[in-house]
């Protein structure tokens, strides 16, 4: 029951306090500055909405994009001036490259063979395959059955007569050589074969009668 009560006492002292104001006399001055107020109020608020227009004829990103896009293709379409090649200087040969002469390798000067002997123990080779079928030196078509010997010095024709193990032979010059130091003769193939030589051979040359 107190409870009751203290909360009834409550609501109407708050009642109470509320309604002072409203039944309280009425001041002019308070009026008149409650008006100014609301006339105040009232301007800033027009001030307000009528804020200043937003700027509609401002240049759009989008519009400057279109206009140079647009004037893209004019230029991309006008003719471009070919470049002109500039002429490539010929190269001028350097006063170093002028002044080197290439020279012939040396030629190597075999050293002379002396004059080998007309008679005597000499020493004889052979010259078959690789010649055959060349001319000689004495004009004779050279051949495996030609029959002769070369040699440096001895005029063609000349007879040699030729022993080589208990056999002779009689035979004419028909070639130059041989040119190794050393050798005195070049055996045919048949006349190494009717003498028995091999490859080389020591045997006894004099000139027939």
């Amino acid at each position: 029951m107190v409870r009751d009560a203290l909360a009834r006492v409550g609501i109407f002292a708050f009642a109470f306090a509320m309604a002072i104001p409203f039944v309280g006399p009425s001041h002019p001055r308070d009026l008149g500055s409650i008006e100014v107020a609301g006339a105040f109020d009232s301007v800033s608020v027009q001030g307000i909405a009528r804020g200043p227009r937003p700027i509609r004829d401002a240049v759009r990103p989008e519009m400057v994009a279109g206009v140079e896009q647009a004037a893209a293709p004019e230029l991309a379409g006008a003719p471009t001036p070919e470049a002109t090649p500039e002429p490539t200087p010929e190269p001028t040969p350097s006063p170093q490259a002028a002044a080197v002469v290439k020279t012939p390798p040396p030629a190597v000067a075999l050293p002379a063979l002396p004059d080998p002997p007309t008679g005597g123990v000499v020493l004889a080779s052979w010259y078959g395959p690789g010649f055959y079928g060349n001319r000689t030196a004495c004009g004779q078509t050279y051949s495996p059955q030609i029959v002769g010997v070369a040699h440096r010095t001895l005029p063609c024709g000349t007879l040699l007569t030729l022993s080589h193990g208990g056999r002779s032979l009689t035979v004419p010059v028909i070639d130059r050589g041989p040119y190794i130091a050393g050798r005195t003769l070049d055996l045919s193939n048949a006349t190494r074969l009717a003498l028995g030589c091999p490859d080389l051979c020591t045997l006894s040359m004099r000139i027939a009668p």
